[in-house]
């Protein structure tokens, strides 16, 4: 079986290097755009399900993706909303100069981008052990189920659940967590499940994939 693993499109907050969470930030025009061509880098892919995080910007790409394949709908599941950060939700990682409260709570977050292993997650945001507890919980009781039922799977989150389900499938230590890169708006992780063990096996720039169709 394969798991197709797909990042949102692209948001006004991505574009801002603003940090989103849990907040509901809906796809901007470019990020409309980059979903409508994932859809037709992957439309002669057959899907036998599709999975999506509650939050807009997975939902529309996967429902976006989904318009091209006959029947395919797309099933919300609440393990695949991005990771929460807290306090520092809409928080300008670039900015040079910020209020003295942001700044205390980016250098908080920087420090828990170095150690996230052992320094305390910003205020009212998910630990790297919550975040992939939630996403070995997604793999464990609803794709691993379906191995025996399904050729190719279809699901849609976020770059920090892309990064965390790579780091449940390649067993990586916590304090790995932010040492592999963040999917692209729009790229794919693609997995391979046998006998119950995933593997990876390539990652997929979709937009730039459709340029070339």
């Amino acid at each position: 079986m394969e798991i197709y693993f797909v990042r949102h499109g692209e948001t006004e907050w991505n574009r801002q290097h603003m940090l989103q969470g849990h907040s509901d930030i809906p796809l901007n025009d470019a990020g409309l755009a980059g979903a409508r061509k994932a859809a037709r880098a992957l439309k002669d892919i057959s899907f036998d399900r599709a999975f999506a995080s509650p939050l807009a910007r997975a939902r529309k790409t996967a429902e976006i993706i989904a318009s091209e394949h006959a029947g395919l709908k797309v099933e919300v599941n609440m393990d695949l909303i991005e990771m929460c950060f807290g306090k520092c939700e809409g928080l300008n990682l670039h900015k040079e100069e910020l209020p003295e409260e942001e700044e205390r709570l980016r250098q908080q977050l920087r420090r828990w981008f170095q150690d996230p292993e052992h320094a305390d997650p910003v205020p009212g945001g998910e630990s790297v052990k919550e975040v992939k507890a939630r996403c070995r919980h997604f793999l464990e009781t609803v794709i691993a189920p379906l191995e025996d039922h399904c050729e190719r799977i279809l699901v849609v989150a976020h770059g920090g659940i892309l990064r965390s389900m790579e780091g449940v499938i390649r067993q990586e230590a916590d304090q790995e967590f932010w040492d592999g890169p963040i999917a692209p708006n729009c790229g794919a992780m693609v997995c391979t499940m046998e006998k119950g063990k995933l593997q990876i096996r390539q990652l997929l720039d979709l937009v730039a994939m459709a340029s070339v169709f």
